[in-house]
């Protein structure tokens, strides 16, 4: 195998011009390219960091905005529970006093009506003693007013 040294160095002369060519017109094109690719690259990055740390952020701003609401809402069904209670609490009370103010109410009917029967009932006796008394003791007046007196006297010890 011969190597031509006019080949060798015409196709070096064409590499370097090739590479000269290359340099002059296309090296600071590509470069710009690469750099403004990476530049977009290293935004792209950032960019997703941000958005993790966003939804990072708002993941934690959940999870307090949750516990926030459960404690409200806890809050909020203690308070009900204790209303509830107070408000059961006044209705009992309430009840009470209505069914004392009854019993009270129907205990006094009750004396009420004991004692008409017993007025009744002494008033029944005297009438009932009384035309005894003057079937008994029709013709002597005086009689009768001596037995009722004593039927008086007995009464009143």
């Amino acid at each position: 195998m011969e190597i031509n040294i006019w080949i060798l160095i015409a196709q070096s002369l064409n590499f370097l011009l090739i590479l000269l060519l290359f340099k002059v017109f296309v090296w600071d094109k590509i470069t710009k390219a690469i750099q403004a690719r990476r530049a977009e690259l290293a935004k792209a990055d950032d960019a997703t960091k941000a958005f993790q740390e966003t939804v990072e952020k708002a993941q934690q701003e959940k999870k307090l905005l949750l516990e926030e609401a459960l404690a409200h809402k806890n809050k909020i069904l203690d308070e009900a529970h204790q209303a509830a209670q107070l408000k059961a609490e006044a209705v009992l009370d309430d009840a009470e006093k209505k069914a004392r103010s009854t019993m009270s109410q129907a205990q006094e009917r009750a004396d009420k009506i004991e004692k008409d029967l017993q007025d009744s009932f002494v008033d029944a006796v005297k009438q009932t003693t009384n035309l005894v008394v003057k079937k008994l003791f029709d013709k002597d007046v005086a009689l009768q007013e001596d037995y009722i007196n004593t039927l008086v006297s007995e009464r009143k010890k």
